[in-house]
């Protein structure tokens, strides 16, 4: 459901929606907001609760509201933006799975003027006239980099970007000048995980059926066959590499789950 408001476009879309099916719809009808999200597998409900994001943007920037069924209390509840409490591949439904919240609508806010992210040192310097345009340059990104999961098994990015003190990054500029450097509102410098695991040798290494992927470090692969020790085996030598070269620890993105629920990283 797409509602004028204003400068505006209102977005109500079903959490059952592929998130990426969202995106090719908006974009066909010429609204855009999205487009650096595009091509990342999961629904539409799913997203609020990773605050997915990619190509310099998440999803939080442009939620309004976000519906949901309580499967405790049996009734349906709704979040403002700030109630969801957005963060960095982080929010409320994150934070707190034993709340049992079922994300059945999000409402996004998106401007109906285009205008385009471009903070990802990717897209610096091109020129897109449509929300098309940016989003085939996106999913052609996507291409280069990842993986197709549908072909080789993986969560995408294993691990988050750290974010430093600048006094750090200005001492890591000093002995890697090419490191890419992004400052963040609150005064800190977000690194870029894949670049850190790349210079720390960590790029197409293997460890029995897992590996990290050939053209993104921060991607761990099933091989064929990889079982869950070898996976995080390989995982926990990438956080020591990097820590003995950067003395910067790594935090996975992905969660860990066993047969008897969610397993704490650091247990493993």
């Amino acid at each position: 459901q797409v509602e004028e408001c204003g400068d505006d476009y209102l977005i109500k879309a079903g959490g059952g929606l592929l998130l990426d099916g969202l995106i090719e719809d908006l974009v066909a009808r010429n609204i855009s907001g999205l487009e650096n999200l595009s091509a990342i597998p999961g629904t539409v409900g799913a997203a609020p609760i990773q605050n997915v994001g990619a190509y310099g943007m998440e999803i939080g920037q442009v939620v309004e509201s976000v519906t949901f069924y309580d499967l405790d209390r049996r009734c349906a509840g709704s979040f403002d933006k700030e109630q969801c409490e957005f963060g960095y591949r982080n929010s409320y439904f994150k934070k707190h799975p034993e709340r049992r919240l079922f994300i059945t609508e999000i409402t996004l806010r998106l401007t109906r003027e285009f205008k385009p992210k471009l903070s990802y040192h990717g897209l610096e310097g091109h020129i897109f006239e449509t929300p098309y345009q940016l989003r085939e340059q996106i999913i052609a990104l996507r291409r280069k980099k990842l993986p197709d999961p549908k072909k080789v098994g993986n969560a995408g990015s294993f691990f988050k970007n750290p974010q430093v003190s600048t006094e750090k990054a200005q001492d890591l500029k000093k002995i890697y000048p090419d490191i890419p450097l992004y400052p963040q509102a609150d005064g800190t410098v977000k690194l870029a995980a894949g670049w850190l695991i790349d210079k720390a040798g960590c790029r197409n290494i293997t460890h029995g059926r897992a590996g990290t992927w050939e053209s993104q470090a921060l991607v761990i692969v099933n091989r064929g066959g990889a079982c869950p020790h070898e996976i995080v085996a390989l995982a926990k030598y990438i956080v020591c590499e990097v820590m003995n070269r950067f003395s910067i620890i790594l935090e996975p993105e992905v969660r860990i789950y066993g047969a008897r629920g969610e397993v704490s990283w650091n247990s493993l």
